[in-house]
């Protein structure tokens, strides 16, 4: 099967000869020190780079697909933050919150006509990587980080308790943008949209708050790109284990989780396509013999999708990684 078809296949529940093994970029970003130290160009801002860096990804580790971009910053530069754009050695980060009022930020900036420099760097980098065999996945950062990218999250923890209707419409807000940027990305060339939320655990929400605040969000995304006939995958990390009867309830293609969270009681509760969680620690560190080793235990456990189980860091060696696609298509 060609890489493209597989996925697809698995997303929409056909069977497949073995599943993929992938790492969609965004927060699951794959572009180590090893891949991008040859880079002359900052793989972040410049489109060549991007696609470059996007293509040797896959090339090098044997990830079966291309993804971009390689952080979770674009969303938030949109909306009046200071970011780092990174570097060789460093991911774009938040620099500096929008300090405004929440009414203010939305009177400022309209998320249905504002794309910033950097999201419209994404999409002529999904323009340039489309293809016929090889799938392109879109990253979005999810309503809650974005949101918590954009105000200081302390502030918007406190407001979710004390003014939840004011927070609300805030999340509602930037998640109309989040959708607005998606459907960019499709019409460029995504395949599959992935968003990545990792401030919306049940850890830091609780249950209560992920009902009321994230759910409503991720139900919208998930009707628009229904409409456009676009499969999506949610990554949630932390331990899902309080908010994962609501997780079931979303009609989404596939849901990523942190390598805390078990997948045998994760297939045995959930009816989704499961993805993940090859431990992003052991990737860094471990021996390839234990990262094979945990690569099986992932796909014995019911896993469609293997990947990374979150974001990896970037001293992560290319042999390892090569070690788990090596082992997942049965080269090893």
């Amino acid at each position: 099967m060609k890489e493209k078809e597989r996925i697809l296949k698995v997303l929409s529940g056909e069977k497949v000869d073995r599943p993929p093994v992938i790492c969609p970029g965004g927060m699951m970003n794959a572009a180590v020190t090893e891949i991008i130290e040859d880079m002359h160009s900052n793989h972040n801002i410049d489109v060549e780079a991007m696609v470059s860096t996007a293509i040797k990804v896959r090339e090098l580790t044997g990830f079966e697909n291309y993804g971009v971009p390689f952080c979770m910053t674009c969303e938030s530069e949109s909306f009046g933050v200071k970011i780092s754009e990174g570097d060789k050695n460093n991911e774009p980060r938040v620099l500096a919150y929008n300090e405004d009022d929440l009414e203010k930020i939305m009177d400022n900036f309209d998320p249905n006509i504002n794309m910033n420099f950097r999201a419209k760097t994404v999409i002529q980098a999904i323009q340039g990587l489309k293809n016929d065999e090889i799938p392109v996945i879109g990253n979005i950062t999810g309503p809650i980080s974005t949101a918590t990218s954009i105000v200081d999250p302390m502030k918007l923890f406190k407001m979710l308790r004390r003014e939840a209707d004011k927070a609300y419409k805030f999340i509602e807000y930037i998640n109309l943008y989040l959708i607005e940027y998606a459907e960019k990305m499709v019409h460029a060339g995504a395949d599959i949209i992935a968003i990545s939320d990792p401030t919306a655990t049940g850890e830091i929400l609780g249950r209560k708050n992920f009902d009321k605040f994230a759910m409503p969000m991720y139900i919208k995304f998930l009707n628009r790109m229904k409409e456009i006939n676009i499969p999506v995958i949610i990554h949630i990390c932390g331990d899902a284990k309080t908010i994962i009867d609501s997780l079931d309830t979303l009609d989404v293609a596939a849901l990523s989780f942190d390598s805390i969270v078990n997948m045998r009681f994760a297939r045995k509760t959930l009816k989704t396509k499961l993805m993940g969680n090859v431990s992003t620690l052991l990737l860094q560190n471990g021996s390839t013999d234990k990262i094979i080793s945990i690569t099986k235990n992932a796909m014995d456990s019911g896993v469609d999708i293997v990947s990374p189980a979150c974001g990896l860091g970037m001293s992560t060696p290319i042999e390892n990684l090569k070690a788990m696609t090596d082992y997942v298509k049965g080269s090893i």
